[in-house]
């Protein structure tokens, strides 16, 4: 072999090393910037996350007050539970969070409660002051569980 075809092939391999090192570099970068991503999105997650567990909390500290009612509290702690994808409809003392929802869906809320006629409030809020009646007992203990829940 001559030292020029010998030169030629050693710049060759020379050329494909230092492509390859490029490449690897590249890739490596890009991978970095992936998992941070991931890292950040997972962050995210979970502040999210949090943010509906403290949600949660919250109502629990303010139902039973003039405030907030147990009904409307047991709507929202039910779609904050379905957003966290817990399903404690089988648990002894927050189903009754569940069974208050299920049997209060057919009563209008929001802008549709303002447009109902005063004898149909009047209705709709004697059956929720008997559901809430009955209730009262299971639903004090939901509190109680739901504080303690460990959501981890």
């Amino acid at each position: 072999m001559s030292l020029t075809a010998f030169t030629i092939v050693l710049l060759v391999s020379v050329g494909v090393i230092v492509v390859s090192l490029w490449f690897i570099r590249h890739q490596l970068k890009l991978n970095q910037v992936r998992e941070e991503k991931i890292r950040a999105g997972e962050d995210r997650f979970q502040e999210e996350r949090q943010k509906r567990i403290d949600s949660i909390h919250v109502l629990l500290k303010v139902v039973g007050t003039e405030e907030l009612n147990w009904i409307e509290a047991s709507i929202r702690i039910k779609h904050l539970l379905d957003q966290l994808s817990e399903d404690l409809s089988n648990h002894d003392d927050i189903s009754a969070v569940y069974e208050i929802t299920e049997k209060t869906q057919h009563i209008p809320t929001h802008e549709q409660w303002g447009d109902l006629p005063k004898l149909a409030k009047v209705k709709f809020r004697l059956e929720m002051d008997g559901y809430e009646a009955e209730y009262a007992e299971r639903l004090q203990r939901a509190k109680l569980a739901l504080m303690a829940y460990d959501f981890a």
